[in-house]
């Protein structure tokens, strides 16, 4: 079901939006009743790290199914290391974390490298079709991160020296890549989809479905959805950032029940400034649906 929000309570979010200088999508399900809010959210938008919650979810599935067994070791080596977030490219050779390790690590620091690892093991195509079986099919995964963060560079993901041109790439040009990759291209989905999924997840309508949730709960960034909540508020969810890009996607255990808020950004500033605007969408939500 949706909801007739209050004309002041839209007014206050679209503000919030502007002011991130870009486009904002909410899409939100207070999941006791159903009661729902969207604005542009059957939009796409770039999912950046948020893509690691499909993923995370399709490695779940696997592990339901007996296809994956959470306690196999990985190799890591120095070559599969990928720049951006995350603590793996900054250790030794020679360590062999288990994939629920690397799913861990993949969600709560985000790790880039870990999300390589699984989604060689767990495949691309596997995430999709998981997310197509749930009738997602905005979902799209169509580049691993190394590639995200390559090819708007124009740097061959694959070449030898790739981490460290892409990682200096980065680093060195702060107004943005050359080659920004289209959104219908991109790794990608719409706010509504996520929630969606989401939703599901806190219906225990997908496999693995308490387990998936209490990775999510560890989430160590708090900057979006949980940072202007009440002191205590639990709050499972993923974030993803690139430039131009701040999302955050989850669950919020509001005293009157669970709240599933997707935002997602396109065009964005690339600072704490638009953070703190996405945090003030995610009060203004929570004050509607959650309280």
């Amino acid at each position: 079901m949706s909801i007739t929000v209050a004309p002041a309570l839209l007014a206050r979010i679209e503000e919030h939006a502007a002011r991130t200088e870009g486009t904002v999508g909410v899409s939100a399900t207070y999941v006791p009743t159903g009661a729902h809010f969207g604005l542009r959210e059957d939009e796409l938008f770039p999912t950046a790290s948020v893509v690691k919650l499909p993923l995370l979810v399709a490695l779940y599935h696997e592990v339901g199914r007996g296809r994956i067994d959470l306690a196999e070791r990985i190799p890591y080596r120095s070559p599969l290391r990928v720049p951006g977030s995350g603590v793996l490219q900054d250790l030794d050779d020679g360590i062999q974390p288990t994939l629920r390790d690397l799913a861990m690590l993949m969600t709560i620091v985000s790790d880039n490298t870990a999300t390589d690892l699984l989604l060689e093991r767990v495949g691309k195509s596997r995430v999709e079709e998981e997310m197509a079986a749930l009738g997602l099919r905005s979902i799209r995964v169509p580049h691993t991160i190394r590639q995200m963060l390559a090819l708007p560079w124009k740097i061959d993901p694959g070449a030898l020296d790739a981490y460290e041109r892409v990682r200096a790439a980065w680093h060195e040009h702060p107004e943005g890549a050359p080659a920004p990759i289209p959104v219908d291209e991109a790794d990608r989905a719409t706010p509504s989809d996520l929630c969606a999924l989401l939703v599901s997840l806190e219906r225990r309508e997908v496999p693995e479905a308490d387990a998936i949730i209490e990775v999510l709960k560890r989430q160590k960034s708090d900057s979006r959805i949980p940072a202007l909540l009440p002191n205590g508020t639990i709050v499972a969810h993923k974030t993803g950032t690139i430039r131009g890009v701040r999302n955050d996607c989850g669950i919020v255990y509001a005293p009157s029940g669970p709240l599933v808020i997707a935002i997602m950004s396109k065009d964005v500033r690339s600072d704490v400034r638009t953070d703190v605007e996405l945090a003030e969408i995610s009060l203004a939500v929570y004050e509607e649906l959650g309280t």
